[in-house]
């Protein structure tokens, strides 16, 4: 049986993703999870796609997913096969939601290997 758990701020790990992307794991199991994505002013993250639905909110700063600007505060559903690429001119902070994994395009497979 799980059982609840607290990821405290000073315990989580920052994976670096490259291009200006961090991504802090919160919760991964059975193919879901909840991550805190860090994007640097700048920050991009290549075309994918999900296979299940995502959810986005915006924590802090300005994004840029596909053709949608979203800001601090702003929630976001992405339906499974969803494809798009996520900038930032600011930065910004991303809490994501998903209940599978990601399908990268296939000369960025290092992002889809990290975050399977």
């Amino acid at each position: 049986m799980n059982k609840p758990y607290v990821i405290r701020t000073g315990d989580r790990d920052s994976i670096p993703m490259g291009c200006g992307v961090k991504i802090s794991y919160l919760r991964k199991a059975a193919g879901e999870y909840s991550v805190l994505l860090q994007m640097e002013s700048g920050g991009q993250f290549p075309v994918h796609e999900h296979i299940g639905g995502e959810e986005i909110f915006v924590i802090d700063g300005q994004v840029k997913i596909g053709d949608y600007e979203l800001n601090r505060g702003d929630y976001f559903y992405t339906p499974p096969g969803f494809s798009k690429a996520v900038t930032t001119r600011t930065g910004c902070t991303l809490l994501i939601c998903s209940t599978k994994g990601i399908e990268a395009e296939s000369k960025f497979s290092t992002y889809s290997q990290s975050i399977k």
